[in-house]
C-alpha cells in the first residue's frame, strides 16, 4: 500500500484472514475466502437463525440470544458488501494511491499523518474493548465448567432444534464451533467499522487540505490589469490555480460518494439495528445474571454506542468542514482580482452551499442529530419493554 494509506494496513491483514479481502492473492485463497464466509458466516448465521424457532419461552434467554443475533446480521450486511461491491472497494483503495492523497508540501504530509495516526490509535482501542467483551463473554462458561464443574452451555445460542441429548454429547464442538464463529464475527466488525471510519478521516483530512489552499490561493505577486481589458499571465496562472483547488474539491465530492455507495446498505443496517440493540442490552441489566454476563454486557453497549457515535461525530464534521470551504476562499485577498476569479469562485461557494455527506440508504445522514434520534428511540422503547414486565 502507499504511505499515505497504511493505517489500513491491519485492516487489510485481517481482511484476507476473514476471506473478505476485495483481492485474493490466489485460487487457494479464493477457494479458502468462499469457504470461511460459507462456514463462518452462512451456515453459523443459519443455524442461529433457526435457533429462535424452537426456543421456550424464557424472556431472559430470549433476550440474551437476540442481542448477539443482531450483531450478526449487522456483519451479514457487511460481508456482503465485501462481496458484492469487491470492484468499487478497489477502486477506493486506488484512489487512495493516487495523487489525490500524497502530500505537496510539510503541511499537507502532517495533516495526512494525523489522520493515518489517528486512524490506527483507533482500531487499538476498538479491538482492544472488543476484544475484552468477546473473551470476557466466551471463556466464562468454559472457566466455570473447568475450575467449579459447571455445566457447560454454548456462548452464542443454544441450538434449541437439536434433541437435548444430541446437545449434551456434542457439547464441546458446539461450544468450539460458536466460540471461533462469534470471534471472527467480532473481527469483522472490527476491520470494517474502523475502515469506513478511517475514510471519512481521510475526507475530513482532504477538507482541511482544501481549505488552507483557498486561504492561500491569492498569495502571489499581484496580478491586477488596469485596463481590465486582457487577462495577463499573472491573472491566468491565478485563476489556474484557483480551478485546481476546485478540481480537488470535485475528486472529493466524487470520494465521498463512492465511500456512499458502497457502505450505504451496511450503514444503513448498522445504524437501524443500533436502536434495537441498546434498548435490548438496557431491558438486560434489569434481569439477574452473573457478574461476568453483566461485564459482557457493559462493554458491548459501549462498543454498540461507539459504532454509531463516531461515524456520527465524524460525518458531521465532514458537512461542518465542507460549508467552511467557502468561509475559507473569502479569506482570500479576493477583491481586487479579476472577474473570471471571482465568476469561478461565486460558482464554488454556491457549490460549497451544499454539503457534503455519507448517508445510510439515501434515507438519513451520518450526524449527530441521527445519533441523538437512535438513543431516543432506543429508551422510549426500553422504557416501554419496563411498563410491560
Amino acid at each position: 500500500m502507499g504511505d499515505m494509506i497504511h493505517c489500513f494496513q491491519i485492516n487489510g491483514k485481517f481482511w484476507y484472514m476473514l476471506g473478505i479481502h476485495p483481492k485474493p492473492k490466489n485460487t487457494f485463497h479464493f477457494i479458502y475466502s468462499t469457504a470461511f464466509v460459507i462456514v463462518f458466516i452462512i451456515i453459523y448465521d443459519f443455524l442461529f437463525s433457526i435457533n429462535f424457532f424452537f426456543m421456550p419461552n424464557q424472556l431472559d434467554l430470549f433476550i440474551e440470544e437476540l442481542i448477539l443475533y443482531f450483531t450478526t446480521v449487522g456483519v451479514v450486511s457487511k460481508v456482503l458488501t465485501f462481496v458484492f461491491m469487491r470492484e468499487k472497494i478497489i477502486q477506493l483503495l486506488s484512489i487512495l494511491k493516487s495523487d489525490l492523497f500524497q502530500p505537496e508540501n510539510e503541511e499537507e504530509h502532517h495533516i495526512l499523518y494525523k489522520a493515518n495516526k489517528f486512524n490506527v490509535t483507533y482500531w487499538r482501542i476498538v479491538a482492544v474493548v472488543s476484544f475484552t467483551s468477546n473473551i470476557t463473554h466466551v471463556t466464562s462458561p468454559l472457566l466455570l465448567h473447568l475450575i467449579f464443574g459447571a455445566p457447560l452451555s454454548p456462548p452464542v445460542c443454544s441450538y434449541s432444534f437439536l434433541p437435548e441429548n444430541t446437545t449434551h454429547t456434542f457439547i464441546y464442538p458446539i461450544y468450539f464451533y460458536q466460540s471461533i464463529g462469534i470471534h471472527f464475527h467480532m473481527l469483522n466488525n472490527v476491520n470494517v467499522d474502523t475502515f469506513i471510519l478511517g475514510l471519512m478521516i481521510l475526507v475530513m483530512a482532504q477538507l482541511d487540505i482544501l481549505a488552507v489552499k483557498l486561504k492561500n490561493v491569492t498569495n502571489m505577486p499581484s496580478a491586477i490589469n488596469h485596463d481590465r481589458s486582457q487577462c495577463t499571465d499573472a491573472d491566468r496562472n491565478l485563476i489556474l490555480k484557483l480551478n485546481s483547488s476546485l478540481e480537488r474539491y470535485n475528486k472529493v465530492a466524487k470520494f465521498c460518494e463512492l465511500i456512499e455507495e458502497v457502505f450505504s446498505v451496511s450503514l444503513f443496517v448498522q445504524f437501524s439495528i443500533a436502536s434495537a440493540v441498546i434498548c435490548v442490552c438496557l431491558f438486560r441489566f434489569t434481569l439477574p445474571s452473573t457478574w461476568q454476563y453483566y461485564i459482557f454486557l457493559g462493554t458491548y453497549i459501549f462498543i454498540m454506542i461507539i459504532q454509531i457515535l463516531v461515524p456520527s461525530w465524524f460525518g458531521t464534521r465532514i458537512m461542518d468542514k465542507s460549508c467552511f470551504l467557502s468561509q475559507a476562499i473569502y479569506s482570500s485577498d479576493w477583491t481586487p482580482q479579476p472577474g473570471a476569479y471571482k465568476r469561478n469562485m461565486r460558482i464554488f461557494v454556491e457549490r460549497a452551499s451544499r454539503p457534503l455527506s455519507i448517508t445510510g440508504l439515501k434515507m438519513f445522514p451520518m450526524s449527530l442529530s441521527t445519533f441523538t434520534s437512535i438513543i431516543n428511540t432506543a429508551y422510549s422503547f426500553f422504557t416501554l419493554l419496563r411498563n410491560m414486565e
